[in-house]
């Protein structure tokens, strides 16, 4: 008896030989990484994104590639740091590296063209930035806006000098110069025996006063003299400007400090900081100069109305400060612009709405809902809007615009038989009557005996009106009915109520089909609307066909259709039976061919006769014996053995044949037709015409008599196709010797031979005996392949023996618990 240590030792050998060739299958796959010297904190983003990328080609999982290493000696936390950084890999999505070589090192070193990390982070980034749903983040983060300040504007006449500022004065007049002259670290200009002149802190307009009046000492001219007046003038202007430093601080994307040009403002500092982060507020930026607030920047008065209130000049050590937001609320669903937006103190509903553009033009007006919270759990208003514009929103609350109902509160429809037909407008005045007019009125071909109005229940279930439309037109005061909203009213025409009216000529006419029907049409209308008889038709012998309705009689007649004949000659004027004959809808015309109408049908000789060529076929009956009488016989040269004859097979339909099955025509297709050999004995025919080796031939044959033939081809599986000179004491195995025997895939006991007559013959089994089939001059010999039998791929081989241990260990585990009870 077996014991519960056997059975469960058993089972654990199964299970780990089923493990190592889980681990050998995976390894054969992944053989060129040394697991074991490999360490996941020196592998580079690209070698990691290469490894990933072979396991997800081979179908892995990281979790096989955790059981993987550690089957081959990682230690746990290797493996815990690898796993970390192929989840990291994963969570970014697949890079678009190119170029990437394997180099079959330990530690999957490869040649990287593009830089993987820099690539995903440059990708998130992008994403990240389309994404944002705070209202103005985009500003500053956008590649296309620039907030680089402008250098080539007129100095500000409120523009303070500081040191590194250039000044250009050009004295013109009496006397001619230029200076350039750049502001010293002290403050100060200085002019050849003049000594320094302060400027730092002055604006310019100051300045100009101050330089002027310190000219005046060498430059006499520039100060008036009484009643005299100057003789000499001075532009004094700005040059190359300096560079001041600022500070961003707060909740900013990349604090720190900046230099900018002293002509810069507020947002060019923003901008160089990448502008308020997550948490920073666009709506309180304060700018600190000293010890006292120079001024606050309000973001949205830019967005919202292209105000530049507070975007004020910067001047060296200035501080910008953004601190966090005090209250952000969210709007979606109809508003022109949706995400979050930042609310002052007091702000309220209205103040929303227009910082996010007014409603869009599907948007629910009526009312707003409001989802907020308060100290302990959620709450929801349902604004009235106008009239609670003024409603304050609290930090954290979303709104919500809804859009309007997909329906109409005032419209009506008219279909069918009006000149107009469509959708209108529903007023207290609307009736069927008026409708009716406003719709310009009914066709000609108006069904007038009744109508229908659908209507829309209050459970929205359709209810149908019907009325006389002739009653209605003709007292429209008494029938009419007044209309609600989403009424739709229905009018036929005759032509909808019947079926199309048409009638159908097939046979030997140019245009066959189906026509429309007219009253009073005629046989020779519809044949003229074909374009006439063809050159095979019988016009003599024209068969109409007609339905049998039965009227409103119960009784089944036993004839399925009616049939008239009619003689039309070639100028379509009919006998005296036809006459008075008109056409009535659905009946069918057939134009038969005529029995003595043939066209020319053409077979061609090759070869060994007399003279080649095409031939026609002057009679039903021609042979193939009387072909090559007709081409001069065969020469001196033939080889009648292998002449062979080429036939067209598949039926051909002619487009003027009719074929009459459970009331359908032929479309007239033409089947594609296929070649093929047809063996022939010509020796027997010359011998004996008119026998039953003389077949009769068809339109397309071939006959191809060839010269005399020396060679016998061998094909197919074997090691060197060839043609083998014939030679009559060599059998069907020396052909195949010759050609260097069958190969691995051929199977040479199902060999067969085709000779060139087009006959075929093969290898037939008697007992032990193999019978060989004769050679003759100009045979092929073809070997056929073996059937291509499929082999288990390793990861099959794995699957089936898994079931089979599975099935192993649920058969030990029965039987022992059968044995222990």
């Amino acid at each position: 008896m077996v014991s519960k240590q056997q059975l469960l030792r058993t089972a654990a050998v199964f299970f780990s030989f089923l493990f190592v060739l889980t681990i050998s299958a995976l390894s054969q796959d992944l053989s060129s990484i040394d697991f074991k010297n490999l360490k996941a904190d020196e592998l580079s983003d690209q070698q990691i994104q290469q490894l990933w990328q072979r396991a997800q080609n081979k179908g892995y999982s990281i979790s096989d590639i955790e059981r993987m290493a550690i089957a081959r000696g990682v230690s746990p936390v290797e493996v815990q740091k690898l796993s970390r950084r192929l989840r990291e890999i994963r969570s970014q999505g697949p890079s678009q590296q190119e170029g990437i070589q394997q180099e079959g090192n330990p530690t999957l070193r490869s040649v990287v063209t593009t830089d993987t990390t820099e690539y995903l982070k440059n990708e998130f980034e992008k994403f990240r930035r389309k994404k944002s749903r705070i209202f103005g983040a985009n500003i500053f983060r956008s590649e296309e806006i620039n907030f680089s300040p402008s250098l080539n504007i007129p100095t500000p006449e409120n523009y303070q000098l500081g040191p590194g500022d250039e000044l250009v004065i050009d004295i013109w007049g009496a006397a001619e110069q230029t200076y350039r002259l750049t502001v010293s670290p002290e403050g100060t200009i200085s002019f050849a025996n003049l000594g320094p002149i302060y400027v730092n802190g002055l604006s310019i307009k100051r300045a100009r006063d101050r330089i002027r009046k310190k000219l005046s000492k060498i430059y006499s001219g520039l100060q008036a003299d009484g009643d005299q007046p100057t003789d000499t003038q001075a532009r004094i202007s700005l040059g190359n400007i300096r560079s001041i430093k600022v500070t961003v601080i707060g909740e900013v994307r990349n604090p720190g400090t900046y230099t900018l040009p002293s002509l810069a403002t507020a947002f060019n500092a923003l901008y160089s900081a990448g502008g308020p982060d997550s948490l920073g507020t666009f709506r309180n930026i304060k700018i600190i100069r000293g010890d006292s607030t120079a001024a606050t920047l309000d973001i949205y008065n830019f967005l919202v109305d292209g105000n530049q209130k507070g975007n004020i000049r910067l001047r060296d050590q200035d501080i910008i400060k953004v601190p966090p937001y005090d209250n952000r609320v969210a709007i979606s669903g109809e508003a022109k612009r949706k995400g979050l937006f930042e609310l002052k103190e007091g702000e309220t509903i209205q103040d929303l709405l227009t910082f996010a553009g007014g409603f869009s033009n599907q948007a629910y007006t009526k009312r707003i809902k409001v989802w907020g919270n308060t100290n302990t759990q959620k709450r929801i208003d349902d604004i009235s809007y106008p009239q609670e514009s003024g409603f304050k929103l609290q930090n954290g609350d979303s709104v919500r615009v809804a859009k309007v109902l997909s329906r109409f509160e005032n419209k009506v429809e008219i279909n069918g038989a009006v000149f107009r037909p469509g959708s209108y407008q529903l007023a207290d005045s609307t009736t069927l009557y008026s409708l009716i007019q406003r719709a310009e009125g009914l066709k000609e071909d108006v069904f007038m005996n009744r109508g229908l109005i659908f209507r829309e229940q209050e459970d929205l279930t359709t209810e149908a009106i019907p009325f006389s439309l002739k009653k209605l037109m003709n007292n429209p005061e008494q029938h009419d009915i007044p209309l609600q909203r989403n009424d739709v009213v229905q009018i036929s025409s005759i032509f909808d109520l019947r079926e199309d009216y048409t009638v159908n000529i097939v046979g030997a006419v140019q245009d066959p089909g189906s026509f429309s029907y007219a009253e009073d049409m005629s046989l020779e209308d519809i044949i003229l609307q074909a374009n006439g008889f063809k050159e095979s038709a019988a016009p003599y012998r024209v068969e109409v066909s007609r339905r049998i309705t039965g009227g409103d009689s119960t009784f089944v007649p036993r004839e399925t259709a009616e049939i008239f004949r009619f003689r039309v000659n070639e100028n379509l004027e009919l006998g005296d039976k036809a006459a008075n004959f008109s056409l009535k809808p659905f009946d069918k015309v057939y134009v038969r061919n005529s029995p003595s109408y043939f066209k020319q049908e053409e077979v061609k000789v090759k070869g060994e006769v007399l003279f080649p060529g095409t031939y026609t076929l002057d009679k039903k009956r021609t042979r193939i014996s009387d072909l090559i009488q007709r081409a001069g016989g065969i020469t001196d040269y033939a080889y009648p053995q292998g002449a062979n004859l080429t036939r067209k097979t598949g039926q051909k339909i002619d487009t003027t044949l009719i074929n009459i099955r459970d009331g359908a025509e032929s479309s007239g297709k033409k089947i594609e037709q296929k070649k093929t050999k047809v063996g022939i004995k010509l020796e027997r025919i010359l011998n004996n015409p008119g026998s039953e080796q003389d077949l009769i031939l068809r339109e397309g044959d071939v006959l191809e008599i060839p010269r005399e033939l020396q060679t016998v081809q061998v094909a197919g599986e074997v090691l060197y196709p060839v043609g083998v000179r014939y030679e009559k004491k060599l059998s069907m195995k020396d052909y195949i010797r010759a050609a260097g025997g069958a190969s691995n895939l051929g199977k040479p006991k199902e060999a067969y031979i085709v000779y060139a007559n087009g006959e075929v013959d093969r290898t037939r089994s008697f007992l032990f005996f193999k019978n060989y089939p004769d050679v003759r001059p100009g045979a092929t010999i073809y070997v056929p392949e073996k059937e291509n039998k499929q082999r288990l791929t390793t990861q099959e081989r794995v699957g089936i023996l898994s079931t089979i241990v599975s099935m192993a260990a649920i058969v030990s585990n029965t039987i022992f618990q059968i044995r222990s009870n």
